[in-house]
């Protein structure tokens, strides 16, 4: 039982972690070279723009205001301290002295509520932004969905001690 919470609790914190970085990305403003050359190291070898599934995909002016305001409508961005709250819940729960069952399922689901509220508001927006898509820009964005599954799969399939797979670019 403590490893399926430790794996909820992993879960959802990766999530959120996605989550947070698609909003950060979605609504600033278009990176210099200088910014984006920073950035990317700071995202270590993934570049400024591997959360954003609409990076890439030469956005007309027009397309990125309207883009911002979708999500600027999406709804509230997500409650860092409400979020860690709850995280730090879920410790005490799991490193208390007894295990009580109850109180960790009503936690997860806490969590598991919000987390599935915030990707619904995500999902929805981004169908909004993918609505104001070209035709070949709808293109473009599935390609570069098929290209990002496929390296997450060759990542996943990644061994460590093995050398690392050749990249696919």
């Amino acid at each position: 039982m403590r490893k399926l919470t430790a794996m909820i609790v992993a879960s959802t914190l990766a999530l959120s972690s996605a989550s947070f970085a698609f909003a950060a990305e979605t609504t600033a403003t278009p990176a210099t070279d200088a910014s984006a050359a920073t950035h990317g190291k700071m995202m270590h070898h993934k570049g400024p723009h591997h959360m954003n599934p609409f990076a890439g995909l030469n956005l007309t002016e027009q397309q990125k205001t309207q883009m911002k305001e979708i999500m600027k409508d999406s709804g509230a961005r997500p409650d860092r301290a409400a979020m860690k709250a709850q995280m730090d819940q879920m410790h005490t729960l799991v490193a208390s002295d007894s295990f009580d069952e109850a109180k960790v399922k009503s936690q997860i689901d806490t969590i598991t509520k919000a987390q599935s509220d915030r990707m619904l508001d995500r999902a929805r927006a981004e169908n909004k932004m993918y609505n104001l898509l070209t035709p070949e820009q709808k293109k473009q964005f599935k390609e570069n969905y098929q290209k990002r599954a496929a390296k997450m799969e060759q990542m996943r399939d990644h061994k460590p001690g093995q050398e690392k797979p050749a990249s696919a670019e």
